[in-house]
């Protein structure tokens, strides 16, 4: 059974639970009210009320995600209603709350596009002070400058504005006809209160230690007995990241339905059950990157080192002293905002995996968005979006032959971590054929000079400032072993020179491995469709590439729609198709209920025109 299959058991239903809960906070403030007229002591009146909106916060954040409802069309205006009431409680306006929120299910952990990341501190003083503040940086998000920016903050901002008016307006109000004290202690100082006590509780703790980018590790379960009643079961809160659409109290039965395979998965389940990993241990977050699985992380630049005029060398600082393992060959995905556009390239680990280092070369290319990026403005303590370890270009399991290196330019990257393990690690003989512009253009000139004079007898080391077509290859390489593994690695004209020679030499082509250091770019298909989209007040149109999806066709134009994770995880791009018929690129475990893709409902960061299509977002 598929994972959807799971959590659309728990899905997809009126939260009647949700919405008596939402009578019973209402009944809750009410009584407050009327024990404080009768003398009840104001602090314990402002705390009673902090767990009440403690409460209104689970209504809203419910809301959010479209789970009161369940995807039921009658109720999405009484599930909208509850939203905005709840919000009410907590003084802040619900449309910005739903923007500010799936941005973070979008984007959890990055320092830049997480909005909760704001809580992540260094000490505990600063952590409590931007717990007490988050409501501010809120604010902040909703009406600075920032506002008019965001796409999806922009098509809200006026609402939030009639919000603060109107709450502005009420609270007057009430403090004119004589409740100024019974309004400060029942409703604001229970908000206050209240609102760093979900910072920490929905924001730092359950992420910490805030630098896991794996939807599978970036948040945890806490399984305590009870604190799921007490925490109105973010305890679960792995759960909730996993399936949002999953209604609150049903996350710990969602939990267990899928228990087996978040242990397979090594996520973070934590508590006193002999399975569970220890309470709050920051070293949990790791144990990815321990065991050699693939991982996602924000890391730390250690050092940047100049290799040559356009290349510089990154090393990544390890976390909490977790070696990073991966195998000679392999490459990491790293990440970076340039010009406010997440831009991500493949670069190949450069360091023998004995030091326990990550280390990678980035050249600069003509028009290229990160390298140049990179090259030019990263520095020390700067922080990357950095995945891996990934690729197959990856030494044999037993060295039980000679190797041959041919590599081109940048293309030693990969190359020289295979070298140094081999030679430290074997009695093999090692050649390397490497092919540079000029002098200065040689990468990793004192490492290889260095790898000459160590190993005089086993490493051949022959460097060339020519290009190496056919005949220069072949007049350097000719008198090799046939039974030699042969790597290459550069340009592509010079990698099917090498395969020419070494087919000529005589090589076996099942000893023969490549890797190339190039992107495809998505294909065209010359089918296109026009797409009409109307958001608030405005309409515009533009024509779609069946090969693209609506969202990455809109971006490429001067218009703006709301878009966040781009990946059918958060919603924020959520449309409702009014003409026209779409492709789905995958409906397997994206955030929209089935019910509500049989409304008409459909995801632009997912979908492509397959006629002439209308939306409304």
């Amino acid at each position: 059974m598929k994972n959807q299959a799971v959590w659309q058991k728990y899905s997809g239903k009126v939260a009647w639970p949700t919405i008596l809960l939402f009578v019973f906070l209402c009944i809750g403030y009410i009584l407050l009210w009327e024990f404080y007229s009768k003398g009840f002591s104001g602090i314990w009146t402002s705390l009673i009320g902090a767990a009440l909106a403690y409460g209104m916060f689970t209504i809203a954040h419910e809301a959010s995600h479209g789970n009161i409802s369940g995807g039921v069309r009658q109720l999405l205006i009484v599930e909208r209603i509850l939203g905005w009431l709840s919000s009410f409680f907590l003084l802040f306006p619900f449309s910005a709350f739903v923007v500010i929120h799936l941005r973070h299910h979008a984007h959890t952990n990055d320092p830049v596009n997480d909005p909760d990341h704001y809580v992540n501190g260094s000490n505990p003083l600063s952590i409590f002070f931007r717990c007490v503040t988050l409501i501010g940086h809120y604010f902040g998000l909703t009406l600075g400058a920032h506002s008019k920016k965001n796409a999806a903050m922009k098509s809200i901002r006026n609402e939030s504005i009639v919000f603060l008016f109107i709450l502005i307006s009420i609270l007057s109000t009430v403090i004119v006809l004589g409740y100024g004290d019974a309004l400060f202690f029942v409703f604001i100082l229970s908000a206050l209160i209240a609102a760093p006590i979900l910072a920490f509780s929905f924001d730092w703790l359950p992420h910490y230690p805030h630098n896991n980018l794996s939807k599978y590790h970036n948040t945890r379960v806490v399984t305590i007995p009870g604190l799921e009643f007490l925490s109105l079961y973010q305890s679960y809160h792995l759960i909730h990241h996993l399936y949002p659409r999953v209604p609150f109290y049903k996350y710990r039965s969602c939990f267990i339905a899928i228990e087996a395979e978040l242990f397979e998965k090594q996520s973070i389940i934590e508590g006193f059950r002999s399975q569970d990993l220890k309470l709050f241990n920051e070293q949990n977050t790791y144990i990815d990157i321990r065991s050699g699985k693939t991982w996602s992380y924000i890391l730390e630049v250690e050092n940047v080192f100049q290799e040559t005029s356009d290349a510089v060398k990154i090393v990544f600082k390890n976390l909490e002293g977790n070696r990073f393992l991966f195998k000679p060959g392999q490459y990491v995905v790293v990440a970076d905002y340039v010009a406010d556009s997440l831009v991500s390239r493949c670069y190949s680990i450069c360091e023998d995996p004995i030091t326990g280092k990550l280390g990678i070369v980035v050249k600069s290319v003509q028009g290229g968005k990160l390298s140049g990026h990179l090259v030019t403005r990263l520095k020390e303590k700067d922080t990357l979006r950095v995945s891996g370890p990934f690729g197959k270009f990856i030494l044999p399991n037993t060295i039980d032959k000679p190797f041959l290196f041919i590599a081109g330019g940048s293309g030693i990257t990969p190359i020289i971590s295979m070298i140094k393990f081999v030679l430290r690690t074997s009695d093999k003989n090692v050649t390397l054929l490497y092919g540079c512009r000029s002098k200065a253009n040689v990468i990793f000139s004192n490492e290889l000079t260095e790898l000459s004079n160590m190993y005089p007898k086993r490493f051949t080391y022959l460097l060339s400032f020519e290009i190496l077509d056919v005949d220069r290859q072949y007049h350097s390489i000719k008198e090799i072993n046939r039974d030699t593994y042969c790597y290459i690695c550069g340009p592509l004209p010079m990698m099917e020179a090498s395969q020419i020679v070494l087919n000529k030499i005589g090589v076996p082509g099942n000893l023969v491995r490549t890797e190339e250091f190039s992107r495809e770019s998505k294909k065209l298909t010359g089918i296109e469709h026009q797409v009409a989209i109307k958001i608030n007040n405005t309409k515009f149109s533009y024509t779609v590439d069946t090969s693209e999806t609506i969202l990455e066709a809109v971006l490429k134009t001067d218009n703006e729609i709301p878009r966040a994770c781009m990946m059918g995880d958060c919603g924020t791009c959520k449309a409702k198709l009014i003409d026209g018929d779409v492709i789905w690129s995958s409906k397997e475990d994206i955030v929209l209920l089935d019910n509500e893709i049989d409304q008409g409902y459909v995801l632009t960061c997912m979908c492509s025109p397959k006629t002439n299509i209308t939306i409304e977002i």
